[in-house]
């Protein structure tokens, strides 16, 4: 089942649509021809299939014009924000812009408050002054088309109000459990009560050109269980005359499992009550504004696993003849691991379900570096014609700079490639996975060095300071063998289950126990990839040059090289050098792979890497796995297979962030960079090592 993910800003004659289970079989069928088809457009020889005709021409494909999500929080906080809010905009030549009317998450306010005064929820306090009809009215004057954003079912304000409301969802062992600000259309006063506030929002802002809906969707594949739903369930099924009881959640929690004719029916009735929630809203809308258009974000989607998209419950077949005249697609492929290639295809397989019944668009991730950004462009093709974009924060003048300059570069045509793919073998050397420093021994660094000095290469020991304490000749070989040594924390800590001084502590003691023995150290790889944002300015802190703290699998998605800023001083950053999966412990132990298999696994992902365009290529081993004589001679024909791709080059962590750093300086904006030579933030001073202030 899909994962639980983000959300970001989310008509013609009804008729029947085919079963789900046809269509999934139906998708099946043309996955493959679609794939096949995206690959062709990629490489520029023929149009996307179902691609707007219009945009499907030679060259690198720009949006027509800047369409954004607007947060009224980061945006509006007063009526003086307006009029220069309006004048920023129609400088940065915004053409359309999605304006929030109703809070979608908790943080500013709850998830269902109001940005516009009514009678029938309550309003964030102040926008009872009008700034929002302001705003909407100044953006039309402005030749800015004026979109209301309406979230839907996450409303925490409805919920308190009417707690029959809440959507119910079913645990792995069966029991209901509440979802405190989730509403589920099962009930029909949600929809009613949604209706009337969309209709209430429409009439207030009379200078708005359309409606769009967020969050007209679940929370996840179990959400929301109802009474009147599993009766339904059972007459759909023929339930009770087949087993002879009345079904029970926790018979849907195990149909999930199975996908069979029960889960089928549940995702297809959950399918139709967000069908029947849009038809409200829209039958109610029309009774203001006939005229008004009306789309609805959705979630992301697979056009080859139909399975995948079970859990929003958003149908995009029966959503498209339905009340809605566009669906846009979060195209946030970056939030839920997968690659620019994936959401192409989302789109052209979404393409496929839409048959021209509605508009279909996408909305990207505002927040993206210069190169991801390009390399989304690049990928999903004609589509940039039409994209918008979301931020979470506020649309600043540095946000449109990097927009700007991505879509600019993108106008040029595809970025070139790396002079060199640094490939990278990474030694996390750590205590096992117990864990326990009683079972590593110095031999097993000094094996690896054996073997590295025999093939002429140079490695990374992303090092435990406190294995560095108890082993402190094996690392010092190492070092003067010329291989870097980085830090892997203190005591192999899981910074994101610690308390913020406690990953503070951990990350000072690593650095500072390294340093103590003599060890120059310039980057940093966080335990089990638990960094945070708070041990990641730490590492800015200390001036490193790179965090190795992320980690991806490139035959299911990307992970770019990618500059992550401070999160209280963003002109300051570090480069993120992830590595890639399976290291030698999920090949053998977790995946149960042969050495053969491991290393076939390795190759392959190291030529996705090469034929991707990425700069770096990092293998993550354990020395306490791989100094294992059958593992290490694995990690040898590795690199000789490295060594004999014309492309490649075997080097350290430290030269890959380099080689990251000089890509990326291509095409992002200036800032200080950690590690740089011009960099000149404070030092932390560190106290006793967590071994010296132990008894």
């Amino acid at each position: 089942m899909a994962a639980p993910a983000p959300s970001g800003p989310e008509r013609g004659p009804r008729r029947a649509t085919p079963d789900a289970g046809v269509r999934r079989v139906l998708l099946g069928a043309a996955g493959a021809a679609v794939v096949f088809a995206c690959f062709l457009a990629l490489a520029g020889m023929v149009a996307a299939p179902g691609a707007p005709a219009a945009a499907a021409r030679a060259g690198s494909v720009v949006p027509d014009e800047l369409s954004l999500v607007v947060r009224t929080p980061a945006h509006l906080r007063s009526a003086a924000d307006v009029e220069p809010l309006v004048r920023r905009f129609a400088a940065r030549g915004v053409g359309r812009a999605w304006v929030q009317v109703k809070q979608d998450e908790t943080d500013e306010f709850p998830a269902g408050t109001l940005f516009h005064p009514s009678e029938l929820a309550p309003a964030a306090a102040g926008s009872d002054d009008g700034r929002l009809r302001a705003f909407t009215d100044g953006l039309s004057a402005a030749g800015i088309a004026p979109m209301a954003w309406m979230p839907v079912l996450h409303d925490a304000r409805a919920a308190a109000a009417h707690p029959e409301w809440r959507a119910r969802t079913i645990a792995e062992d069966g029991r209901l459990v509440t979802q405190d600000d989730w509403l589920c259309p099962f009930h029909p006063g949600v929809a009613r009560y949604q209706a009337a506030l969309a209709a209430d929002a429409v009439r207030r802002l009379p200078s708005i050109e359309g409606l769009y809906l967020d969050f007209i969707r679940y929370d996840d594949d179990y959400s929301c269980v109802t009474p009147a739903g599993l009766a339904e369930l059972e007459v759909r099924t023929g339930w009770r005359e087949r087993t002879g009881r009345a079904l029970t959640p926790r018979d849907i929690r195990r149909a999930g499992r199975s996908q069979g004719p029960l889960w089928t029916a549940w995702t297809s009735l959950r399918a139709e009550k967000i069908v029947e929630t849009v038809n409200v809203i829209r039958d109610a809308v029309d009774a203001v504004r006939p005229d008004l258009h009306m789309g609805a974000f959705v979630l992301p989607f697979s056009s080859t696993d139909y399975a995948l998209n079970t859990q929003a419950g958003q149908d995009l077949e029966k959503m498209a003849q339905a009340g809605l005249d566009e669906i846009v697609l979060m195209g946030y492929w970056d939030d839920w691991d997968k690659s620019p290639a994936w959401l192409r295809e989302s789109l052209d397989g979404a393409q496929e379900l839409v048959e021209g019944e509605a508009e279909l668009s996408v909305v990207l991730d505002g927040d993206m570096g210069v190169r991801r950004t390009r390399l989304t462009l690049e990928a999903i093709g004609p589509w940039a014609a039409g994209a918008g974009w979301f931020n979470y924060g506020a649309w600043t003048e540095r946000e449109f700079d990097r927009l700007q300059r991505a879509i600019d570069g993108h106008r040029t045509g595809p970025m070139p490639r790396p002079d060199h793919v640094s490939v990278v073998v990474r030694v996390d050397t750590e205590p096992d996975y117990r864990p326990s420093y009683a079972t590593v021994h110095p031999f097993m660094i000094d094996a690896l060095v054996g073997m590295f000095g025999e093939e002429g290469v140079s490695a990374t020991f992303v090092t435990v300071g406190k294995l560095a304490e108890r082993q402190p000749g094996a690392v010092a070989r190492a070092a003067a063998a010329g291989h870097e040594i980085a830090s892997h924390s203190y005591d192999h800590e899981q910074l994101d289950a610690l308390p913020v001084e406690a990953q503070m502590e951990s990350v000072d003691g690593g650095l500072a126990a390294l340093g103590r023995l003599g060890f120059t150290v310039r980057g940093f790889g966080a335990p089990r990839n638990s960094i945070t944002d708070e041990s990641r300015d730490r590492l800015i802190d200390w001036n490193l040059e790179y965090d190795g703290s992320a980690a991806y699998d490139p035959l299911r998605g990307l992970l770019d090289v990618h500059y992550a800023a401070h999160s209280e001083r963003p002109d300051e950053r570090i480069v993120v050098v992830p590595f890639v999966i399976p290291n030698d412990w999920d090949a053998r132990w977790v995946g149960g792979m042969s050495a053969e298999e491991m290393l076939s696994a390795w190759t392959r992902r190291l030529d996705a890497v090469v034929a991707s365009g990425e700069p770096v290529f990092v293998l993550d081993v354990h020395q306490w796995a791989i100094s294992d004589p059958e593992n290490l001679e694995v990690l040898r024909s590795f690199i000789r297979y490295a060594k004999e791709c014309r492309e490649c080059r075997v080097e350290t962590l430290r030269e890959a962030a380099r080689n990251a750093r000089s890509v990326l300086d291509r095409y992002e904006l200036p800032a200080t960079t950690s590690g740089s030579s011009t960099l000149t933030l404070p030092v932390p001073v560190p106290g006793p090592s967590p071994a010296e202030a132990r008894p």
